[in-house]
């Protein structure tokens, strides 16, 4: 199972960002996993028009604990960093980590 998540940053400033989860999920694939990460990209403007989709994440659930592996760790940083993907959504999905 996977669960979705969006990184999104106010256009102009790349200092303010937020991280959206998804609701809907978890999901069976990871391909249904970031088809749901381009629809939360695609709703965007209407709930939030001042922010811009850069990234998306889907990263798997331990399903016995009900709980999301994030890699935290020592490289905390480098850990979650890797799970970030570009993507190609309208104007393309930035390779920045903010």
């Amino acid at each position: 199972m996977f669960e979705a998540y969006v990184l999104i940053c106010l256009m102009g400033n790349s200092e303010i960002c937020h991280t959206l989860k998804d609701l809907e999920g978890p999901y069976e694939t990871k391909q249904e996993c970031i088809a749901r990460t381009y629809e939360m990209a695609a709703d965007l403007p209407l709930y939030m028009p001042q922010f811009q989709a850069l990234k998306y994440k889907c990263l798997e659930t331990d399903d016995s604990e009900g709980k999301v592996r994030t890699g935290y760790g020592r490289n905390k940083e480098k850990e979650t960093q890797k799970h970030w993907h570009e993507g190609s959504y309208h104007q393309g999905w930035s390779q920045a980590t903010h």
